[in-house]
Order: structure tokens, then sequence, then C-alpha cells
């Protein structure tokens, strides 16, 4: 089972709105989708005290279920601390949110053994008015194109990374290196997290702001990224970059966030709303809303699943490449049977299946064995007596 969720919506930001596409596929490598994405509604904007859109992508690493679970707490703690926040201070709120995100995660994978070592990526945007802020830990990204340029505003807190920065390495020689995915900083895997934090920085209209997890800026580059969105509706931009890391093979998940600031009277009163149903295991969120007002309820999100092994990890690492092949009994044993990667495989008998007759077959066999053993014994104890009753009858008695 296979899901490719999608949303698109406007919100008003003073005279500003910005319009958000999101999209996530599991790709072509993975079981499954550890990614994680969301932003708010209109509704809870008004609610919130904060206020302005807030989007997040998140990215989760660290066992089976582990990875999925922390990106999925990272999303859905971020965006409610943040509406819960009593500050005006949106930078403040940010860091806030994230800092509780990053104890919660933590929290949850020591109190679980099958969770332990898990973390995330998490990079958040908030718009509001004509200013934007962002909150970043990890190697997410957040672009910004502004006429006809592109610029990446987060840094990657990874080894290589850190390696160009201080000039060890080139940026050609990064997307090869063979350490290339080994983060320094991520959310969850310890107690505390240094958090990047940056803005106000102003916005204007028609900038375009892309949020993408390691999926995608892995096999799209940035030139190329500039070239999807210039020209085409977010829609349509999201739904290429899906295409693109599907059609260069999509070695991990991807998700990405596609976001136009607009001005209010060019939004029209239009209801936006773009679900599919295609590839992706996350089920994210899909969001109908419109300018005017009377924002409908969001969908339910579906229930954290906190199950299946994880390794602890001293350095975290997130691989992209296919896991090495199991056996059969290994699958069994690690997988759960509900994994949609492995439920094709693994046969559930239902009560009104009849059980094997193996078993049974095996305790008639035993019952021969035993039988025939007991006969054995009792010719050998019959024997054994009659011959000590001849040589009694044959011997003659001493006085």
């Amino acid at each position: 089972m296979s899901e490719h969720s999608t949303a698109e919506s406007a919100v008003p930001t003073g005279r500003l709105v910005v319009q958000a596409v999101l999209r996530t596929d599991v790709g072509l490598v993975r079981a499954e989708n550890q990614d994680f994405g969301t932003y708010t509604t209109p509704s809870e904007e008004r609610e919130a005290h904060p206020g302005g859109r807030l989007l997040i992508v998140a990215d989760g690493m660290g066992g089976h279920r582990g990875g999925a679970t922390a990106s999925r707490l990272a999303g859905e703690v971020v965006k409610s601390q943040y509406l819960g926040s009593d500050g005006d201070d949106v930078g403040v709120s940010l860091r806030d949110a994230l800092a509780r995100a990053n104890a919660r995660i933590h929290t949850e994978a020591a109190a679980n053994p099958d969770l332990r070592g898990m973390g995330t990526t998490t990079s958040a945007l908030v718009v509001r008015e004509s200013n934007a802020w962002f909150a970043h830990v990890g190697d997410s990204r957040i672009y910004m194109v502004r006429e006809g340029a592109i610029k990446q505003l987060t840094d990657d807190h990874s080894l290589v990374a850190t390696m160009v920065r201080e000039g060890l390495l080139t940026k050609s020689e990064a997307e090869t290196h063979p350490r290339r995915n080994v983060l320094q900083r991520s959310m969850g895997v310890t107690e505390d997290v240094e958090i990047d934090i940056r803005g106000p920085f102003p916005v204007q209209p028609d900038d375009i702001f892309i949020l993408c997890s390691d999926g995608l800026h892995g096999v799209v580059k940035e030139d190329e990224m500039n070239e999807v969105v210039t020209g085409r509706a977010i829609r349509e931009a999201a739904d290429e970059f899906i295409r693109l890391a599907i059609e260069r093979g999509a070695p991990d998940n991807v998700t990405v966030i596609v976001a136009r600031v607009i001005r209010a009277e060019d939004a029209g009163d239009e209801t936006m709303l773009d679900v599919e149903t295609r590839r992706d295991t996350a089920k994210i969120s899909a969001y109908v809303d419109t300018i005017a007002d009377e924002p409908q309820p969001a969908a339910a999100v579906a229930p954290i699943v906190s199950e299946a092994p994880a390794e602890p990890a001293a350095a975290v690492e997130e691989a992209v490449e296919p896991p090495p092949p199991v056996s059969a009994a290994e699958a069994q044993e690690e997988m759960p049977i509900e994994d949609p990667a492995t439920a094709d495989t693994l046969e559930v008998p239902t009560p009104d299946e009849p059980q094997s007759s193996g078993g049974g077959s095996m305790v008639k066999w035993m019952l021969l064995v035993v039988l025939a053993l007991g006969a054995a014994g009792v010719w050998l104890l019959w024997n054994h007596q009659q011959g000590i009753a001849a040589t009694t009858t044959s011997t003659p008695s001493s006085r």
C-alpha cells in the first residue's frame, strides 16, 4: 500500500498571501517513508499568538520505525508548540518549538528500546506579513528563489558540509564523498540541540520558497530547482520535483514544499485542493481552505507508530544505499507482519484456516517408538524372570 498525499492552500499574511503545495514520496529504494511534512491552516493561524504561515519538513533516521516516529513527532510538536506560544516573537517561538520537539523525541527514544537512537532533521519556515523567519537542524534545506536567482538559506549540519565550509573539500567532491550522509547535528539524539534561527528578513510578492529533504536536493541541483519553479505553477513545480527524483533513482524518501508569496488581491477566493494517491507510505493531512473564510477542518493525522528495533548510534548517519538482503527467517524476526514491504511474503493463518498436519504426524511417530521400546522392555523382563525360575528349580537344596 502506498500513497502520495499533497495539499495546496492559501492563507492571508497581512497584505501578502502564502500559497503552498506539499509533496512526499517513498522513493524507489526505501521500504517506508520516514519523511514528514506539514503546515498550518488559516483557522489555526488566526488563533495563534505568533501568527503567520508555518511550513515544516523533517527527515527521520534510526531504525525501522524510529525514523518515521521521530520525523512525525518533530512536525507535530513543532506545529502545536508554535501555535500554542504565548509570545509575539516569531524567532523565540520557533526556537522554543524545536527545543520542545527535541526533548520529546529524546524522551520517547529513552523510554522505548525499539526507538533508541532515533533522530530527525527539522527545517521550519514562518512567513508573517512581509517578513520571514526559519529554524533549522540537520541537512534538510530551505531555498529562496527571487527574480530568477536561487539561494540556499540553511546550512547543512553534516560532516562534508563542515569540510566544505572549512575549505577541506570542494562542493563537487562533497557530492560523492563516502561520508556525505553523516550528520553532526540532529533532533532527538541528545538531550539538548543547537538550533539555527534566522530572521526577520523581508519577503516580497513572487518570492518562492522550497523546503525539502535530502532525497530531493541529493539528486536535483540548485540550478535545476531554479529552472523547475521558473514559469510554473507551484503544484506543477512540486510534481516535477518528484518526477525528477524518481527518474534519477530516488534512493531516499523525497519530500518537498513549494510556497509562493503573492498579493492577497491576486489570490482570488478559489478553494484549493490537490490530493492524489500514489507511492507514499506516510499519510500527510490534506487541507481544504479558502482565502475568504470558513476553512474546512483538516484531515485526521494518523497516530504515531512506535515499534521496531533501532540501533543505538553515537554518530547519526543516513544511509542511502539499499539494505543488504536478508533471509526469510531474519525478515520475519525483524519486520512487523503488517509492514507494507513484507506483507506479501509473510503468511498469517486465519482462525478458519486448517493448521498444518506435520505436528500430528510427529506425535504419532513418537507414540510408536515409545510402544516399541515398552514392548521390548517387557519381553526382556519376562525372559529374565523365566531364567531365574529355571535356575531355582534345577539346583538341589543344601542343609
